[in-house]
């Protein structure tokens, strides 16, 4: 069977138990044509130096500060793709893969180039159940999808970002992960771009993976509680369908409401211990970043670079 070169990026972030065992589930799959690259964005407990021990030269990187979700999985697709990756799996370092999981979505994306990213299924750490938080955000509005043999597929309007696999194509057409996000929201609006370049995303039952969400089970710091507040604003802002000074005009319109309480059955609200300094903070950042927002708006309609 012909194997096209997959690379697989792992992402550490103090995170050194998950990443090891990972790596260990990655060596465990029946695809032979991959090369894992795990990064380290600047660890403050050691990991990084951990992992620089443990791995070969050629599959570790350490980055001499954070980047966030977005800035450092996308120096892992600027690599992949100097290396000729044909496809590249961005793996969360709590996400166990099945030994059959790149045969099949590499299958999968062979199989149809409409298709733009792809997501398995995610467990819970029993095996058995679908972890809620991808059944409500993804298999809600997925619908089926008709693909010939494959019976286990779904079209949806959002993935998420633990385990996401991309075909060269996609990146080369859209670009990464937006930087302004740091982390959270980043995924969202990548998927969004996906979409607007006329590709598809899908959902596959098989094959699925165990997503054993380790830090969010974790007291969520003020700094991922500013994130997450920041990452709705932010991927707001960036609706292509609504004219910056509207969308300016909604953004406004809902820090108000927040600051009243008022949007308390909402995300991330609605999940997280959002405080009025969370909010003042996340508002502040937009005001400071208004030119780049919209410069990075623009750049999305011509599948520009963040640089």
């Amino acid at each position: 069977m012909h194997q096209p070169l997959v690379y697989i990026l792992i992402l550490n972030y103090s995170s050194l138990d998950d990443t090891i065992d990972c790596v260990e589930y990655v060596k465990q799959i029946n695809y032979t044509n991959y090369r894992l690259l795990v990064i380290d964005n600047n660890s403050p407990d050691g990991s990084g130096k951990t992992l620089s021990d443990k791995l070969p030269s050629q599959e570790f990187v350490q980055l001499s500060k954070n980047t966030g979700y977005a800035g450092g999985n996308n120096i892992g697709f600027k690599i992949a793709l100097e290396n000729k990756a044909s496809y590249i799996l961005v793996l969360n370092p709590d996400v166990r893969l099945p030994p059959t999981s790149i045969t099949h979505y590499v299958e999968v994306l062979e199989h149809d180039k409409s298709i733009g990213a792809l997501n398995p299924v995610q467990l819970t750490t029993d095996g058995q159940s679908i972890d809620d938080s991808f059944d409500r955000a993804v298999l809600s509005n997925a619908s089926p999808y008709q693909a010939n043999h494959f019976t286990c597929l779904k079209e949806a309007k959002t993935l998420f970002g633990a385990a996401l696999m991309l075909p060269k194509r996609t990146v080369e057409q859209v670009g990464g992960f937006d930087p302004l996000f740091f982390a959270y929201g980043e995924e969202e609006d990548f998927c969004r771009r996906i979409q607007l370049r006329g590709l598809k995303l899908i959902v596959t039952t098989e094959s699925p993976v165990i997503h054993k969400r380790t830090k969010e089970n974790q007291t969520a710091s003020d700094f991922v509680l500013f994130l997450r507040l920041k990452g709705s604003y932010l991927f707001n802002l960036k609706n292509p369908q609504l004219g910056f000074r509207y969308a300016l005009k909604r953004f406004s319109h809902d820090i108000l409401h927040d600051l009243r309480g008022k949007r308390s059955n909402t995300y991330p609200f609605n999940k997280y211990p959002i405080k009025i300094r969370h909010i003042l903070r996340a508002g502040y950042w937009v005001l400071l970043n208004l030119l780049p927002i919209r410069r990075h708006r623009k750049l999305d309609r011509t599948n520009s670079p963040y640089v």
